[in-house]
């Protein structure tokens, strides 16, 4: 794409292609995210503990591969990795149903599906980071933050209601199906992509070796010691420690404590996307009235200030479902923004040769700490009861905005091409 063509990204071919298949994967991913769960619990009988186990294994490939898979996006082309990541993750997720209908479907099968589904979406995810500003040019990497933003919020807003739809019309195995066709789907528009990707710099100076651990510190000590970067990683750890607390408690708090119903549960899930899709459709006005820098505290903020409405939720079922969806709508839509920000601003201080390994760096550490908090989840549950702990979560995520304070963030502003400094050109 010529880097001073002012037409929307949307009249480019090769930018409709990618969005297409993303918006797909999308789709499948939330049904996946959501349905496996649910095909535990009804195809082999999973226990609460088993649940949790699934949780931690949905999370678990971040923390362990998250920067392996950096430094092989940063010696590879990411547009074939793309394309591989999907089809192998097709060919995972059909286990299911197959598994299914010769009867050999139980906890284990459905735990390592779970598992080596996960290590292909981190795979998808960091080549996804690293690719986008090759596709649609480092000048205009914030608009194609809006537009895979966009297709993010589609995917969360249709996904949970399309699953519940397959559920009911296939059962829960076979609406897996989806997302391993989603995922091909999703490796043929990669693969219809005409725009030449340039080859990998090499970075035999940078980093001795895939598995080396000093070229893993190395990319450590660069984030960890970047003005700009470095808060953002803090917090985004901080964050998904106390996230970890959300993603355990929240439907045992919705449908056990409030006693909300699950059709209740998959429309503030619904409506959370809904949320996410307005947040990118405020994007560009807040980031033109705050700027760049400025606008990624702000939101996180409000978002982190939202959450105050779950633990808060209480009296008659309507009320305490208008409880949440403050907390769903309301924090889904300040996140989207805060996502698109912290994405665009990681993208633009980091070089193309530093784009696989830096996301990577960033998933291992919320990966690590998103174990973590669900595993802290149970005990704190037990002690303090679940909406206690959803207290503790909530102030967790406020304090967490502290790491966005530094004068270096919040003066962010411009264009993002201005502020690439950071990394050395080596």
């Amino acid at each position: 794409m010529d880097a001073q063509d002012h037409s929307p990204l949307l009249h480019d071919s090769d930018v409709r292609r990618y969005l297409g298949g993303q918006l797909v994967a999308e789709i499948g991913s939330r049904i996946t995210r959501e349905g496996l769960p649910i095909v535990a619990i009804v195809a082999a009988g999973a226990t609460a503990p088993q649940l949790g186990i699934l949780a931690a294994l949905a999370t678990l490939p971040m923390l362990l591969i998250g920067n392996l898979v950096g430094h092989w996006v940063d010696r590879s082309r990411r547009r074939p990795l793309l394309m591989g990541a999907s089809l192998a993750r097709a060919g995972v997720l059909i286990a299911i149903p197959v598994l299914f209908w010769v009867h050999r479907l139980g906890f284990w099968p459905i735990a390592a599906v779970t598992l080596l589904a996960s290590a292909a979406g981190v795979l998808i995810a960091v080549a996804r980071h690293a690719y986008l500003p090759a596709l649609v040019s480092r000048q205009r990497i914030e608009e194609g933050n809006e537009l895979a933003g966009t297709a993010g919020s589609v995917g969360e807003t249709v996904g949970p209601g399309l699953m519940g739809v397959l559920i009911q019309w296939l059962g829960a195995p076979a609406s897996i199906l989806f997302d391993t066709v989603a995922n091909i789907l999703t490796a043929l528009s990669v693969l219809q992509i005409r725009r030449v990707e340039p080859h990998p710099r090499p970075l035999a100076r940078e980093a001795p070796g895939p598995l080396s651990w000093s070229g893993l510190s190395r990319v450590w000590s660069r984030v960890a010691s970047h003005p700009i970067l470095r808060p953002l990683l803090w917090n985004a750890g901080t964050s998904a420690f106390f996230g970890g607390f959300f993603s355990t408690l929240y439907e045992l708090y919705v449908l056990k404590t409030l006693h909300l119903s699950p059709f209740l549960l998959g429309l503030l899930i619904t409506l959370g996307g809904l949320g996410s899709l307005v947040g990118t459709r405020l994007y560009r006005r807040m980031r033109r009235r705050l700027g760049l820098g400025r606008l990624v505290w702000v939101t996180y903020v409000v978002g982190a200030m939202l959450n105050l409405a779950v633990p808060g939720a209480h009296g008659p079922i309507w009320v305490a479902f208008g409880f949440l969806f403050v907390g769903q709508f309301g924090g889904d839509l300040w996140a989207t923004i805060f996502e698109i920000g912290t994405t665009t601003i990681q993208q633009a201080e980091t070089p193309d040769h530093w784009l696989g390994r830096v996301h990577g760096t960033f998933r291992a550490l919320g990966g690590g700490l998103e174990v973590a908090g669900a595993l802290a989840a149970g005990p704190l549950a037990l002690w303090l009861g679940v909406r206690g702990a959803l207290w503790v979560a909530v102030a967790g995520l406020l304090l967490s905005g502290l790491w966005l304070i530094p004068r270096a963030l919040r003066r962010v502003e411009g264009p993002p091409q201005s502020f690439w400094s950071g990394f050395d050109a080596g």
